[in-house]
């Protein structure tokens, strides 16, 4: 679901998850677990680096159909598990296309309220084609938790 934002560049998105925070947060913060279902819907991803801490790096390589490849980096900027989570997110290699992407993660009885606030995309355009993307990230996220939801976590 789409939030109104007054910055075109803005996208906002909120669902929610039919898991409590901690679980939902570290779906984020494993590299196993982000790779089985970072990236739209059809778009096969690789976490080649994943350094999981403030000032750490990971990077993402989306493989399109037809050979095509995007590969995305960044940096974590803030960890707060399991409430808040901020990265920068953009094309490896241009630092005209980065982005700040920031989650947060609020408990709604057993389930988990995710809003994804994405700063920095310059367009209403891009904005748009981000949200097809995140879109289709968080219905991959929705079916590995249904999967897997009793990965152990804890507070």
């Amino acid at each position: 679901m789409k939030i109104p934002c007054d910055d075109e560049g803005t996208l906002v998105l909120t669902r929610i998850l039919d898991a409590p925070p901690a679980r939902v947060f570290d779906a984020w913060l494993n590299r196993e677990e982000w790779q089985a279902w970072i990236g739209p819907e059809g778009v096969r991803c690789e976490v080649p680096l994943f350094e999981p801490r403030v000032g750490g790096s990971y990077r993402v390589t989306m493989h399109l159909s037809g050979r095509q490849t995007i590969p995305v980096a960044g940096v974590f900027k803030v960890i707060d598990r399991p409430y808040r989570l901020a990265m920068t997110w953009g094309m490896e290699g241009d630092p005209s296309r980065q982005s700040l992407l920031t989650i947060t993660f609020k408990k709604q009885g057993q389930s988990t309220e995710l809003t994804l606030r994405q700063e920095g995309l310059g367009s209403a355009s891009n904005r748009d084609d981000h949200g097809r993307g995140w879109n289709s990230a968080l219905d991959k996220l929705v079916a590995y938790l249904t999967i897997l939801p009793t990965r152990r976590h804890t507070l």
